[in-house]
């Protein structure tokens, strides 16, 4: 007897989506859309992996697919919105290249909260949170994770230590 292939595919593109997810259609236009459809190529009746921070992993079929958006219709939630340990991870802001990759690590290892922490020697003297809210994503939707870390405010360290 052949083997039937698993469905979806593991090689599905995986995606977020800054909406609650439930079943049903749902359009997708502007930077996805044009990953999903000039780089993917993905066409009608592919299958789509997409997770939202609040419900979990759903998949989704492209039903119809255009130049500059495209409509997926959610088909069933694939799992739940996994539990996430109250770990935080309190670091002094370093410069772009080493915070982008602390970002992505702490993401793909779990942390609930990222706490950035200003002290006397912090030589970064802002974060460009949506910079590192972008990486968070970008590594959640490779490493599988359903629950995105909030990220805080910088504070001084005398603060948090109160």
């Amino acid at each position: 007897m052949p083997a039937t292939p698993a469905w979806p595919p593991q090689s599905t593109p995986r995606l977020f989506v800054d909406a609650e997810l439930a079943p049903g259609p749902l359009r997708i236009d502007g930077p996805q859309a044009h990953y999903l459809v000039q780089v993917m190529r993905i066409k009608p009746g592919d299958p789509v992996k997409l997770f939202d921070d609040r419900t979990g992993e759903w998949l989704a079929v492209a039903a119809s697919v255009g130049k500059r958006d495209m409509t997926l219709d959610v088909t069933e939630l694939l799992r739940a919105r996994e539990p996430v340990p109250d770990l935080w991870l309190a670091f002094a802001p370093i410069k772009k290249g080493p915070i982008d990759w602390l970002v992505e690590k702490a993401c793909e290892l779990g942390v609930d909260r990222l706490l950035p922490v200003v002290t006397h020697r912090t030589i970064v003297d802002r974060l460009n949170l949506d910079r590192l809210r972008a990486n968070m994503i970008e590594a959640a939707e490779q490493c599988g994770r359903t629950a995105l870390p909030s990220i805080a405010e910088p504070v001084k360290l005398k603060a948090l230590l109160r």
